[in-house]
């Protein structure tokens, strides 16, 4: 443990029950609902290198002022363990979780003590992935714009159809004449459910030839979904008893989230993913829910297709802004890494904004 004037910080890693009850005590004592910070959802990535950890900070009179979660990674550079390390977000969307009214003034304060942490346990950088609340604000390194993401007011069913393009609405209208069946499962999931969101989700991975990170087996949403089962939610459509789209949403503050979903690319002519995410939506409407988060493109900006796609749900409303923050904690051991790998070392510790980060793990 160490500690500033006001401020205490706490290191823990998950390897321990203990400490897996301390974090999600922390997160309840703070008010942070949002399953992004679940246990979890957070324990996807763990290996020899990577290791999830987490921060707790409180205040000199024992009240928890932020909890973040991390992953610590040991940097390898040729096969051979360099005893340094650097800190990314887990998946998702998180960095710190701040108590609610926190001032700025202690926001920095905390920045300046997770970093003297960084320096001391041989941490060279830090890229994260900020959450939906602003905590970005006052990061102590360089916070970047990087997407823009979808959020719509659902409280108006009428207004959100009106809102609708068309041929939008055809789609919907002709998925239903054609006999396609929606359900949506919340705090009623069976293992069932789960496993047909299973079957139609890694079929899409497959299809696309994604990365590693997304192919999470079937025991990594059960446990999910067994130990979060108020904040997610399982959306299937079916044709002939079939299913052939759906959508795991994770609910909370109001919103429902879309986090992971897929087609089967046999059906894609019957657009039922279309007609998955409206009929979602007037479920999380008649729920009593506010808002629907729906997500970014694949780019910063809103010529990006995938963003466009989505954006056609809700073409009035604001955006959400989505950052990542990028830091160097230990330039020298920064460009010594770069030096190793043979990588330009010229204006890297002043165009950290651009390109991949940090520098020596960019893709070859």
């Amino acid at each position: 443990m160490q500690s500033i004037e006001t401020f205490t910080l706490q290191n823990y890693s998950f390897e321990q029950d203990q400490h897996i009850d301390l974090y999600k005590e922390a997160l309840q004592k703070i008010g942070c609902e949002s399953g992004y910070y679940a246990y979890e959802l957070l324990n996807s990535t763990q290996d020899d290198n990577e290791q999830l950890q987490f921060f707790i900070l409180n205040s000199v009179d024992g009240q928890v002022m932020a909890v973040m979660p991390f992953v610590l990674r040991k940097i390898v550079i040729g096969d051979e363990q360099t005893g340094f390390y650097d800190v990314s977000s887990p998946w998702g969307y998180n960095g710190p979780f701040f108590v609610k009214g926190i001032s700025e003034e202690d926001i920095e304060k905390i920045w300046e003590l997770i970093d003297t942490w960084y320096k001391n346990n041989k941490v060279v950088s830090e890229f994260l992935r900020f959450n939906f609340f602003e905590n970005y604000r006052h990061y102590s390194g360089e916070a970047l714009h990087t997407l823009y993401n979808v959020k719509g007011d659902i409280t108006n069913w009428e207004l959100f159809w009106s809102n609708l393009k068309s041929n939008t609405r055809n789609q919907f209208r002709k998925a239903e004449k054609i006999g396609l069946e929606f359900q949506l499962f919340y705090k009623d999931i069976t293992e069932k459910q789960v496993q047909e969101f299973y079957d139609v989700y890694i079929g899409t991975m497959d299809r696309r030839d994604a990365v590693d990170s997304f192919y999470h087996p079937l025991s990594y949403f059960l446990d999910f979904w067994k130990n979060n089962e108020d904040k997610c939610a399982i959306g299937l459509v079916y044709k002939d008893g079939l299913p052939i789209s759906t959508e795991l949403f994770l609910i909370s503050e109001a919103t429902m989230y879309s986090f992971l979903g897929g087609t089967d690319a046999d059906h894609f002519k019957l657009r039922p993913n279309e007609y998955l995410k409206i009929s979602a939506i007037k479920w999380a409407n008649e729920a009593g829910l506010q808002y629907y988060m729906i997500g970014g493109g694949l780019a910063n900006g809103k010529e990006d297709n995938l963003y466009l796609y989505k954006k056609k749900y809700f073409p009035f409303d604001d955006d959400i802004d989505f950052y990542t923050g990028r830091k160097i904690v230990m330039p020298s051991k920064y460009l010594e890494f770069l030096e190793l790998l043979n990588m330009d070392k010229e204006h890297a510790l002043e165009n950290i904004k651009e390109g991949f980060f940090p520098s020596y793990r960019a893709p070859k």
